[in-house]
């Protein structure tokens, strides 16, 4: 089994501590009398002997399997859950594999079936025992308050030493916004973080559309929103097809970038170029790409079903040939190839790029919100004892070493997967033949799949989509500049999340609904100031406010 050595880091930092504390006496030294000067002497010999004991136990090693009796309990929001084909954790193969490879069992518990995830979790908080990790999705106000409240342990101290594997991955410049996000305002470090790797593993939804009808027109693939509605016509009048979508694929992002908009349905906040917290829908981007919806919804070029389809629906009409361009997600995508594969239609579904202003511009939003966090986070309650906490570290420490990493990830080599003549890990037969399905069956041996105490890597999300649908991120993702406006993941302080969660009730609802009008034409966009009007007096400007003041104590 590896070997993992504790990062040096801490000693490092004591070290530090403990010349900068000597070179800020020594004037005083040299006023004191040598009796003095010798208690001085004496006490620094004292302290310098204490630091070196302190960073000497630092760098221990840390082996896997840990050589422990302990046994963890571990409550999970919904995530790493073992299969439905499963009783339990314990028949899992992930779950059983994690305890082997780790040395410690641990006694997985989650919200009962059919239970309100996020009520289960507040009920959870309520008990006097609590299970010594607790893994569910926080923000660092939150997390703050749990500390206050003696809920969970502050782990600034101790993350260096139990968990280095997970200290120095976080401390990388890549990572910076997951350092960010994982310390509260007063800079406490509250859990061990779930992150993913690059942008590639949140961007799974997109611009899709059929590559052999453009082929057969002699069409370029469309670039401008100007692009896209000859295309639309085109398909429209040779095929009888039309862009069609599940709303809730557009809603939160679309395809506004076409016309420099931050949003579409749903209520969306960016960041603008000063730094000033903005609502996308209140501005004139939005209003234009409004109107070209508006104007393609007339022109008949969107299908009338979108508003009221699901993903079934949609892909019902895809496979009829009543569907050329769509928004949708990569796992939609592979299973329109795998429908065209056993159907033979002919159909070649691929991704292509979000619309752009103009050729080469960048996009300014995509569907991602890369900032490495994805908000999940393993803490751990002070339900569990201090000395037990050590083994919790340890073991959540596990999948960001290398060994760990690859487990979480595609699970055991010669098992759920193999390496490949270029050295990158592929699915076995074991896991592509399972009649649960691949997605299925990669999470009975992985535990990255969704959201795992480990970083997900882009590799393992690209081997579990279809080639065009893998192909398609790099495309999605290709010259945006989405991260740079994308609000990071701020916390409010009580008071400010009690009150922005009031006023956004009615914002919520009041822009999805007008937006869903203005495109179909119940509301004519000649009303759009009286529309910003209402946003201001529903109280947007002071969700406004809340969410400067939160975003200027991030950067801070």
């Amino acid at each position: 089994m590896k070997r993992k050595r504790i990062s040096q880091l801490l000693g490092l930092v004591l070290t530090f501590s403990m010349v900068f504390g000597m070179v800020g006496c020594g004037d005083q030294n040299k006023a004191n009398n040598s009796e003095d000067a010798s208690v001085q002497s004496n006490a620094d010999t004292e302290k310098e002997e204490e630091s070196e004991k302190e960073a000497e136990a630092v760098s221990e090693e840390i082996t896997y399997p840990l050589d422990t009796t302990d046994t963890l309990t571990i409550w999970s929001k919904n995530q790493i859950k073992p299969v439905a084909s499963y009783a339990d954790y314990t028949e899992s193969p992930f779950h059983t594999g994690l305890a082997e490879n780790t040395g410690v069992e641990v006694e997985w518990t989650y919200p009962a079936e059919g239970a309100v995830a996020d009520q289960a979790y507040n009920l959870l908080l309520t008990e006097d025992e609590l299970p010594d990790i607790i893994f569910t999705n926080v923000t660092s106000g939150e997390a703050e308050q749990l500390i206050n409240d003696g809920v969970i342990y502050d782990l600034t101290e101790y993350l260096p030493v139990y968990a280095p594997d997970y200290w120095e991955t976080i401390h990388k410049d890549e990572y910076v916004n997951v350092l960010q996000s994982l310390t509260t305002d007063s800079g406490k470090f509250y859990g061990v973080e779930n992150f993913c790797e690059t942008e590639y593993n949140v961007t799974y939804v997109g611009p899709v559309i059929r590559q052999d009808w453009l082929d057969e027109l002699g069409l370029e693939t469309p670039v401008t929103m100007e692009d896209w509605e000859n295309v639309l016509v085109a398909f429209k009048e040779n095929y009888g097809a039309t862009l069609g979508f599940f709303t809730a694929r557009l809603n939160n992002i679309g395809i506004g970038s076409g016309t420099g908009a931050y949003g579409t349905f749903s209520t969306n906040f960016y960041v603008d170029e000063n730094g000033k917290v903005q609502l996308a829908q209140a501005q004139q981007e939005w209003k234009e790409y409004m109107a070209y919806l508006h104007k393609w919804w007339d022109m008949g070029l969107i299908d009338k079903d979108s508003i009221t389809m699901d993903d079934a629906a949609v892909r019902t009409k895809v496979l009829n040939g009543e569907i050329g361009v769509s928004f949708t997600a990569c796992s939609q995508l592979t299973a329109w190839v795998g429908d065209a594969e056993a159907e033979g239609t002919g159909a070649n579904w691929v991704g292509f790029d979000y619309p752009r202003t103009a050729a080469g511009e960048p996009t300014c939003m995509i569907q991602a919100r890369y900032s490495g966090s994805q908000g999940w986070c393993a803490m751990v309650t002070t339900s569990c004892p201090e000395d037990k906490l050590i083994t919790a570290l340890k073991w959540l420490n596990y999948g960001y070493t290398e060994e760990g990493l690859m487990y979480w990830n595609y699970g055991t080599e010669g098992v759920s997967y193999y390496l490949d003549e270029n050295g990158q890990p592929q699915w076995t037969e074991l896991v592509t033949e399972d009649p649960d399905g691949a997605s299925n069956a990669r999470v009975k041996y992985n535990g990255t799949s969704g959201t795992g105490i480990s970083i997900q890597l882009a590799h393992m999300v690209e081997i579990g989509f279809a080639e065009a649908a893998a192909e398609a991120v790099y495309k999605w993702i290709d010259n945006t500049e989405a991260s740079d406006h994308c609000l990071p993941m701020i916390s409010m302080t009580d008071e400010e999340s009690a009150r922005y969660s009031d006023l956004m009730t009615s914002i919520n609802t009041y822009v999805e609904e007008t937006g869903m009008k203005f495109m179909t034409g119940d509301v004519s966009l000649d009303d759009f100031d009286a529309f910003v009007e209402e946003l201001n007096g529903m109280g947007l400007e002071e969700a406004l406010e809340i969410q400067q003041a939160a975003y200027d104590r991030f950067m801070e």
